[in-house]
């Protein structure tokens, strides 16, 4: 086989299958192997894998051995593999913890699991919006010690759980999420040094090998039983329910929005750094389509993330994302399953 590791990874990744988990292949940069079948195509497609071809990143996440032994097949260079969050039946949501720069010698990934900038790589028109963000800037930060701070501060306990070592020195939680929430995908909102993967993100799997080292279980971690989610962290990790829904149109003063507030989200964009970009984008957007405003603020938001560097693709794709995040938040809970 021309990939030797081709075969110990196709195994470990048959094994969380077998669990209950959906996965697909991964590069040894932690980005789905299955090349897209649209990179040729002029115009971005919104295709989400219904056209039956094999490449579009996360949505091609099955828990089917013979659907995975297809994408392996498809991507024989596939030195990893990546477990999607937010799906039945653990609708799995990963905190990935960076320990301060990473281990002495060993140069960060670009931006931990299933994290995405602009500049990393060139994007494929119809794959995954996998973390729907870029990472934050490569400062030092200590996730575990703010996972700690913030559970002293929010009186929760974050259970024994699956705990996979990263590469950097780093480690990836694994916690079960309530079915119905959508838990989105973040790069430091919570806090320095601690990323979020949910709905439409992907964790690289114990067994991966990446650029710079493999992917394993922490001692004395459960292998595949991922613990639930405190409630208080739940809180934390999704959006308040947002105000009911309200039409935002230029004029005299109305019960909707005001316009100063819309401009805010605007300069909010605008003032993103680089590492910050794709989040602060998803949050602008998300709160624009929360008050009814999303349509005609939409342009002027993806202008202000054009000018500070995000590719067009990158930020329609954002905002698409946030339109269909707030479209589900702002349906009844009932309405969610």
């Amino acid at each position: 086989m021309a990939n030797p590791a081709l075969a110990h990874v196709l195994a470990h990744a048959l094994t969380a299958a077998a669990h209950g988990f959906r996965v697909i292949p991964l590069t040894r940069a932690k980005l789905p192997a299955v090349r897209s079948p649209h990179h040729h195509d002029p115009a971005l497609l919104p295709c989400r894998g219904e056209c039956g071809r094999l490449g579009h990143g996360v949505h091609d996440a099955s828990a089917d051995p013979e659907a995975i032994r297809a994408l392996f097949a498809a991507a024989p260079w596939a030195t990893g593999y990546g477990i999607a969050c937010g799906r039945a039946p653990y609708h799995l949501i990963g905190l990935d913890l960076d320990l301060k720069g990473g281990r002495p010698g060993r140069p960060r990934g670009p931006g931990g699991a299933g994290a995405t900038d602009s500049r990393a790589r060139t994007r494929k028109p119809c794959a995954s919006r996998k973390d729907g963000t870029d990472s934050t800037d490569g400062l030092a930060a200590d996730g575990p010690a703010a996972l700690a701070r913030l559970a002293r501060e929010h009186a929760f306990t974050i259970p024994p759980t699956v705990t996979v070592l990263t590469p950097s020195g780093g480690r990836h939680l694994w916690l079960c999420g309530p079915p119905g929430l959508a838990v989105p995908n973040s790069a430091g909102r919570l806090a320095p040094g601690i990323d979020i993967r949910g709905l439409g993100g992907y964790l690289v799997g114990p067994g991966s090998y990446g650029s710079h080292g493999s992917y394993r279980l922490a001692p004395g971690s459960p292998a595949w039983a991922p613990a639930p989610a405190p409630a208080a962290l739940l809180r934390l990790l999704t959006p308040p329910r947002p105000a009911p829904h309200r039409s935002y149109r230029p004029g005299p003063p109305s019960p909707g929005p005001h316009p100063a507030a819309l401009e805010g989200l605007v300069r909010f964009v605008r003032a993103s750094r680089e590492g910050q970009r794709n989040d602060r984008l998803f949050w602008a957007a998300c709160r624009a389509y929360e008050t009814g405003a999303g349509p005609e603020l939409a342009p002027a938001l993806i202008e202000a993330a054009l000018d500070t560097g995000l590719a067009p693709r990158e930020a329609r794709a954002t905002v698409a994302s946030a339109a269909r995040s707030a479209a589900r938040h702002l349906q009844p809970p009932d309405a969610w399953a």
